[in-house]
């Protein structure tokens, strides 16, 4: 997005091109494909503060269109889920038997 106001028309397509990239990344996740969603905030956080300066009746004509943003957003947090779930506990149940170790008394190490 630039630094002039976007008009609705532009906004709806940015969303719907943020949306087929939340769903192509949901999928390449799910066929086991690593995707880098390192600059995913980079590219929505601007498109969303140009939907709230919107006049009113323009935002709440998104509304449908960031529901669906929403949805795609959570099929990739569930699709990472489904494929490093056990990774990232395996990982956070290490993380605590290290902090405990750390805390054990000298004479129980």
């Amino acid at each position: 997005m630039t630094d002039r106001p976007a008009d609705m028309a532009t906004i709806a397509a940015a969303l719907a091109d943020l949306q087929d990239l939340l769903d192509r990344s949901a999928a390449l996740v799910a066929q086991g494909q690593w995707v880098d969603l390192a600059g995913m905030e980079r590219e929505a956080k601007p498109l969303l503060d140009a939907v709230i300066t919107l006049p009113a009746a323009d935002a709440r004509a998104l509304l449908p269109d960031l529901e669906r943003l929403l949805t795609a957003l959570d099929a990739v947090g569930t699709a990472l889920q489904a494929a490093h779930g056990e990774t990232l506990a395996a990982e956070r149940n290490a993380a605590r038997l290290r902090a405990a170790a750390a805390y054990r008394p000298p004479e129980e190490r």
